[in-house]
C-alpha cells in the first residue's frame, strides 16, 4: 500500500508532540500505539519507552520511573496503576 510522504510525516509530528494532557492513561496509550503503527517506526524499544514516558503526565511519569519495566505493555500497565491510586 502506498502512503503519501506527508501522511507519515504528519503522523510522526503528532506522535512527537503527543501529550497525555486531560486524557486518561488508557486513552493516551491507545493514541500512542495507533500513531506508532501509522508511523511504522523502526526504533529501539528503549527509545519507544522514553517517547511514551515523555508524553505522560509528569506526576505519573515520576512515579512510574521508580519501577522496573521492559516493554510498552508493562510501562502502560504501571502508568494505569499509578493513575488509579
Amino acid at each position: 500500500m502506498f502512503l503519501p510522504p506527508h501522511y507519515v510525516q504528519d503522523n510522526f509530528l503528532k506522535l512527537h508532540h503527543l501529550k497525555q494532557g486531560s486524557k486518561s492513561v488508557k486513552e493516551y496509550t491507545r493514541d500512542f500505539e495507533q500513531l506508532l503503527l501509522k508511523c511504522d517506526l523502526k526504533e529501539d524499544d528503549s527509545q519507544t519507552l522514553i517517547r511514551y514516558l515523555s508524553g505522560l503526565d509528569e506526576q505519573i511519569a515520576h512515579v512510574v520511573e521508580l519501577y522496573p519495566y521492559t516493554s510498552l505493555d508493562e510501562l502502560s500497565a504501571l502508568a494505569h496503576k499509578v493513575e488509579m491510586q
